[in-house]
């Protein structure tokens, strides 16, 4: 446990650069557009720089992961570090999950701070009126775990980018590779959604919530969000779940093998 909290530790120092760049924009970004709502006396148009800059956070982990990745497969330290592959990738992805969750955190006192100028210019009544506490920790939680798969993308693309460079012949055309791998895992996918058992009514389980937001803008109201119903399949985030631990253990067992990189 305490190499493993070594590694963490020196993950989550590699990062630090590009996510206080980050947090900076953000920040920027933030007091801009905050000021611009002030200037304009329409408080409201802080609504859509929330909802875009929450989305835009799907981005942060993976490219985190990914600066990590390259510093370390340039200056090949993974070679030489007794610990298991595993433990290697474990550390960099817990890293880019709390650098996630304190991104998140962030945005989401953003979220109060906007509601509460909103409440103060009688544009809202409540703060549940604006962003129910259930909506906003499930868009949340949508945002983080759709921005971790992508991150085990990261990994397991980086890897095989990696793993290719030890056949001369394609050394040079690794990215092709890469292109296939994604390619041929996407048309898998499509083919398994048209198949029999794909229609089966285990994988369209699923449990209706309104959490779907929509933006709209009224003259009087200036600018909210509305909540549609939206169907969350249970059964098939599960598969997912399941492959990003299979492409994870994979990409470890590729790394394993001592690639050059």
């Amino acid at each position: 446990m305490r190499a493993f909290i070594g590694l963490l530790k020196k993950d989550l120092s590699l990062m630090k650069f590009w996510y206080f760049v980050w947090l900076t924009f953000m920040f920027i970004g933030m007091i801009g557009v905050y000021a611009l709502s002030v200037y304009t006396s329409e408080p409201s148009i802080t609504v859509p720089f929330l909802v875009t800059m929450a989305g835009f956070h799907v981005f942060l982990a993976p490219l985190s992961l990914l600066t990590v990745l390259n510093i370390e497969g340039k200056t090949q330290l993974w070679l030489y570090n007794p610990q298991s592959s595993f433990k290697l990738l474990l550390s960099k992805i817990s890293s880019a999950a709390i650098i996630q969750l304190i991104a998140q955190t962030f945005i989401s006192l953003y979220a109060f701070f906007i509601m509460k100028v909103l409440l103060d210019n009688g544009l809202i009544d409540s703060f549940s009126n604006f962003l129910p506490f259930k909506q906003g920790f499930l868009m949340q939680l949508g945002i983080f775990g759709t921005s971790m798969y992508i991150s085990i993308w990261v990994i397991f693309l980086w890897t095989v980018y990696h793993s290719l460079g030890k056949y001369p012949a394609i050394r040079n055309f690794r990215w092709l590779g890469v292109i296939l791998v994604w390619f041929a895992y996407n048309v898998l996918e499509v083919l398994f959604t048209k198949t029999k058992l794909f229609k089966n009514e285990l994988f369209s389980f699923g449990v209706n919530v309104n959490i779907a937001p929509k933006m709209n803008y009224k003259m009087e109201d200036g600018w909210n969000i509305l909540y549609t119903d939206a169907n969350i399949p249970i059964v098939t985030i599960g598969l997912y779940i399941i492959l990003s631990i299979i492409f994870f253990l994979f990409a470890s067992w590729l790394l394993d093998r001592k690639v050059e990189v």
